[in-house]
């Protein structure tokens, strides 16, 4: 166990070293900034607030203690009260520790909840629903995008059977299946999907205030925490492996998760532009080259809001993979959303952003190839010094 908090700290100072903090910075306004992304960062932050001890050091300690228990984080809820019980041994003031209170659910238990997987554009289904006291069930049916929100929005009367025979119809004819999920949080998205829409100005979703009067009118819940934190060990997370994200994309519902072209459309054009000059660059120039348009592509694509729709994204996939019985890959979802959220360089070294922006790649430039070979077969002109396509090159004479 020791060992293994050794390495996740190391990993955390690394973390930020790169992110420019110096290996002797210990001030709360210098480090507290990058608290809660990671136990990694966490578990690193701690052991640099316990090298001064002194009342602000302590304070941010209970600070970044209390945040980590209610995030289940128990290796950086132990370092941080064994720092603070040492300052308090040296005569230094210690807080006392705020009681941590589970926030209290709106009373919607009579809600069931059903999610579908999310795809490469950010959309998934979504059902809530309510059993009506004179039989039959409430069902409220919506697409719902991450990041832009609330897309489409309907309600209607069903028998039970009904609501199960279209979920049969989905998984059968679309492949697309739905899970159970906790009806308080499916509503809680769906609320902040209505948010966010409306910010947007989106059409075709200003029924759904009226819609949701008709399933409850208490409060939405609270979204966080995501469901995966509630049905994963926070344990088992930091033990999974980053390596293994790249099978993810291999899982049925990873399938549709590409990168499309507008997205890469200028980066296209620089990989082109050095693969197509062999006689300026060496291969290996040019593969270096290469590697530098991928990791800005990565940097633009993974950072910023973007950053934070992937990785919401992954923690929504994570509790998908865990109620469709793949806890393995459900733990490296989780984990691989945390090293995102931890990360100060956008996804670098990251495998499944890797893997992710590498495939991407590879099909639209494949693409970009079959449309020139099918341009030159059609061809009826022959540039000078070009042979028409499908005509044997002329060797000379030996």
């Amino acid at each position: 166990m020791a060992a293994r908090v050794e390495a996740l700290r190391t990993a955390g100072q690394e973390a930020l070293r790169a992110a420019g903090v110096a290996d002797d910075a210990t001030a709360p306004a210098r480090v507290m900034p990058f608290a809660g992304r990671s136990v990694e960062l966490d578990l690193a932050i701690v052991e640099r607030l316990a090298r001064a001890p002194d009342p602000e050091h302590a304070a941010a300690l209970r600070t970044l203690e209390g945040a980590a228990e209610r995030a289940g984080w128990k290796a950086v809820v132990k370092e941080a009260r064994r720092a603070l019980y040492r300052f308090g041994q040296r005569g230094v003031a210690v807080p006392e520790a705020a009681r941590v209170e589970t926030p209290r659910r709106p009373a919607s238990s009579s809600l069931e909840g059903y999610l579908s997987a999310i795809d490469g554009r950010g959309d998934r289904l979504v059902w809530l629903v309510r059993p009506r006291r004179e039989g039959g069930l409430l069902v409220l049916t919506a697409i719902l995008n991450e990041p832009t929100g609330l897309r489409d929005v309907s309600i209607a009367e069903l028998p039970r059977k009904t609501l199960r025979r279209m979920e049969r119809d989905l998984q059968a004819r679309h492949h697309l299946r739905l899970v159970p999920a906790d009806g308080a949080y499916c509503d809680a998205l769906l609320a902040e999907g209505f948010t966010r829409a409306r910010a947007t100005g989106a059409a075709g979703v200003g029924e759904y205030p009226t819609y949701r009067a008709r399933l409850t009118t208490a409060e939405p819940a609270p979204r966080d925490p995501p469901l995966a934190a509630r049905v994963l060990d926070a344990t088992e997370v930091e033990s999974a492996a980053l390596a293994g994200g790249v099978a993810l994309l291999d899982e049925p519902e990873f399938t549709t998760w590409r990168l499309e072209r507008p997205a890469l459309a200028a980066h296209l054009a620089d990989v082109a532009a050095a693969r197509e000059s062999p006689l300026v660059l060496s291969r290996p120039q040019q593969e270096e080259r290469v590697r530098d348009v991928v990791a800005r592509a990565m940097r633009e694509l993974f950072g910023g809001e973007s950053g934070v729709a992937y990785r919401r994204r992954l923690e929504e996939m994570a509790y998908y993979l865990q109620a469709t019985g793949r806890r393995a890959h459900a733990l490296v979802a989780w984990r691989t959303a945390c090293a995102l959220a931890a990360s100060t360089a956008a996804s670098a070294g990251i495998p499944f952003f890797e893997e992710l922006t590498r495939r991407s790649f590879a099909v639209l430039l494949e693409e970009d190839a079959a449309r020139a070979r099918d341009e030159a077969k059609g061809s009826v002109l022959v540039r000078p010094g070009a042979a028409p396509a499908g005509t044997p090159r002329i060797r000379a004479p030996r």
